[in-house]
């Protein structure tokens, strides 16, 4: 009887299938690039075409006028649309828009959330006045006076004055403080402050409901200072109060006259020149008796 001796089968190489396996993932990889290039082309050509605008904030403008001003339409493919040049050309077109949030809801709407500018103060300059938003932004420039319910601002020097601009003024420092004051304003006291005078900025005057003049002093502290003296008037002074606040310091605090007690001392301050002028005079000359 013979011996039957089995061979051993030859042993697969290793590299073989790593090689097939590497090959497959390139394969799969490359589809995958594919089909995503393809779905890009479609999203930019034929899917995604917008059949519905949803505009809300608007009350100055209509639909139609904010699509024009932006450049759109229906039928626009979402993706074709670059949201944040679209937003600035709008709010370039329309000056009384402030801010637009532009979102793309799949698979077929484009939403527009309007915030639209709040004329907020009237600037002097050059005989007329210009209308600005709380953030210093023309929205009208030829206004021959003031307008009702808004801040009147005087001492400005307003330069390069232009519909839809930031406002400018020769003293920079200016600017900045107006900025400053006007947002703490509508924050504490929206719609109170009547009048500004920043002739001189070190020493700032205020109107507060066209009945109490404020002695504002320099803008150092500004929002101390006013959330300070509108406690003093909303708090400690009659409703219908008419005077003056004299503001001296965060530790002298502030002082308010009656507006009787102003009118007594200019009474008295001209009594006192008129007295001392007629002191003044020469003595006229007396007649002589021949």
């Amino acid at each position: 009887m013979r011996d039957v001796v089995k061979t051993p089968e030859p042993r697969p190489r290793e590299g073989r299938p790593r090689r097939r396996r590497r090959n497959l993932s390139l394969y799969y990889l490359m589809m995958f690039a594919a089909c995503v290039i393809v779905f890009l082309i479609l999203a930019r050509t034929v899917l995604f075409r917008i059949n519905e605008y949803d505009i809300s904030g608007n009350s100055m403008y209509s639909n139609e006028q904010i699509l024009d001003a932006g450049g759109l339409r229906y039928g626009k493919n979402l993706y074709s649309i670059n949201l944040e040049k679209t937003a600035e050309k709008i709010k370039d077109n329309l000056i009384y828009i402030e801010d637009i949030s532009l979102r793309r809801k799949l698979p077929d709407k484009f939403i527009i959330e309007v915030t639209e500018a709040r004329a907020f103060a009237c600037c002097e300059y050059e005989s007329r006045y210009a209308i600005i938003t709380k953030g210093g932004r023309y929205l009208e420039t030829e206004q021959l006076g003031a307008r009702a319910g808004l801040i009147q601002i005087t001492g400005m020097e307003l330069t390069n004055v232009a519909l839809g601009e930031d406002f400018e003024s020769r003293d920079d420092a200016k600017r900045t403080i107006i900025l400053d004051l006007m947002e703490s304003i509508s924050e504490v006291c929206d719609k109170k402050i009547t009048e500004i005078d920043i002739t001189d900025r070190t020493n700032i005057k205020m109107v507060y409901d066209n009945r109490i003049t404020i002695d504002f002093g320099s803008s150092m502290d500004y929002d101390y200072k006013l959330r300070y003296i509108t406690a003093i008037i909303e708090e400690n002074l009659d409703p219908e109060a008419e005077g003056e606040i004299i503001y001296h310091s965060s530790t002298a605090g502030a002082s308010f006259i009656d507006k009787n007690d102003l009118e007594l001392n200019e009474q008295e301050r001209e009594d006192a020149l008129a007295r001392q002028n007629s002191s003044e005079e020469p003595p006229e000359d007396s007649e002589v008796e021949n």
